[in-house]
């Protein structure tokens, strides 16, 4: 009784320590969805590839959001039709790297490991987006949301005026911009009940750009009372959508800190041989706990012998394979998607502790 308590201790903290973060990002979400900001992002990575995926990149590795709390802000991105490449590289940045993890890393385990694990996480995250952004010019990668059965809401802005001319009259008004704010549901919106927005395949009409400016959008979606409604019913669905995979995270995280021995740890990785280095990949999906949690771990594991280059690698997989990290990536894109994520992340981690292994 005393451990299931226990378990049940370190969840609720968890979820203290990560539900603040997790409404801030869903907040954000909310805030891409009212002020077309995925519009501008769309039109800005889809011109400057690479340049998008350097960006995403520095941004996720000063962004304070974990695996699992930076998924609202994933998801509406990909919604919006931000190309994959450049969500990607955010994606795995952002959680195996900010100032203050540097910061501690540096501190317990050595100004040498805390540089390996920013130099992986920045190649690991670039690496990735590149991959995906050559792929996407083959045409692959159109289709990256996991299908759901509940209806899905969707922030009514600009429509081309050859295709609202004729609803125009009897759903809304048009401005002096050639925007329509609607007030009652588009023609055929209705219908949009079987996947999210981009999770069933993207149509040639969904990929138009009309090319409107984005700040009389935004203005206009602010002054919509059903938008505000819309956005309303969106921030909560996905709250508890997310939020039981956050909560499953955390009781996991639990469950593993209270009945899984150090002297298990310690017996697979405490060693200095090349196969330490795919055990310590293997290892952290079920024992990466999170940014901060693994550094203690880590140090006491060098501290029985455990190579350099092993440590390298489980703290970049660590971020991506751990298991919580995967219950909220599977809980937003298709089976593709997810391969490619777990299978680049597994054997990049590898190769990074690899070289790690032979400089340090």
């Amino acid at each position: 009784m005393d451990n299931v308590l226990e378990v049940g201790r370190i969840a609720w903290e968890n979820l203290i320590d990560l539900g603040l973060f997790f409404f801030i990002a869903l907040f954000i979400a909310a805030s891409v969805d009212m002020l077309y900001l995925d519009v501008v992002a769309r039109r800005s990575f889809k011109k400057h590839g690479l340049l998008g995926i350097l960006f995403t990149t520095v941004l996720g590795a000063f962004s304070p959001f974990c695996s699992f709390t930076v998924i609202p802000l994933i998801r509406k991105l990909l919604r919006g039709g931000v190309p994959l490449s450049a969500v990607m590289a955010f994606w795995i940045a952002s959680p195996a790297m900010d100032p203050p993890i540097f910061a501690l890393t540096a501190k317990e385990i050595g100004l040498p490991l805390a540089t390996a694990r920013l130099l992986g996480a920045v190649i690991l995250a670039m690496s990735a987006g590149i991959i995906i952004l050559l792929l996407e010019k083959r045409g692959q990668f159109k289709d990256v949301l996991r299908p759901v059965k509940t209806e899905a809401d969707r922030v009514v802005g600009t429509v081309k005026t050859a295709q609202v001319a004729a609803p125009a009259a009897a759903a809304g008004t048009t401005g002096s911009t050639g925007i329509l704010v609607l007030d009652t549901p588009a023609p055929g919106e209705a219908a949009a009940t079987s996947c999210e927005p981009g999770a069933c395949g993207t149509s040639e009409e969904d990929d138009e750009d009309d090319g409107a400016p984005w700040w009389p959008q935004a203005k206009a979606s602010l002054k919509s009372r059903r938008n505000w409604r819309i956005t309303g019913r969106n921030f909560v669905r996905d709250t508890f959508s997310l939020g039981k995979w956050l909560v499953f995270a955390c009781v996991f995280e639990g469950i593993i800190r209270v009945y899984v021995p150090d002297s298990a740890i310690t017996t697979v990785l405490g060693g200095k041989g090349w196969l330490a280095i795919p055990l310590a990949v293997l290892i952290s999906i079920p024992l990466y706990l999170n940014g901060v949690g693994a550094i203690p771990i880590v140090g006491g594991l060098l501290a029985k012998g455990m190579a350099q280059g092993a440590a390298v690698s489980f703290l970049l997989a660590g971020s991506i394979t751990t298991i919580p990290a995967m219950v909220a990536v599977r809980s937003v894109v298709n089976n593709k998607v997810f391969a490619f994520y777990l299978a680049f992340g597994m054997l990049g981690s590898m190769l990074l502790g690899a070289v790690a292994q032979l400089i340090l």
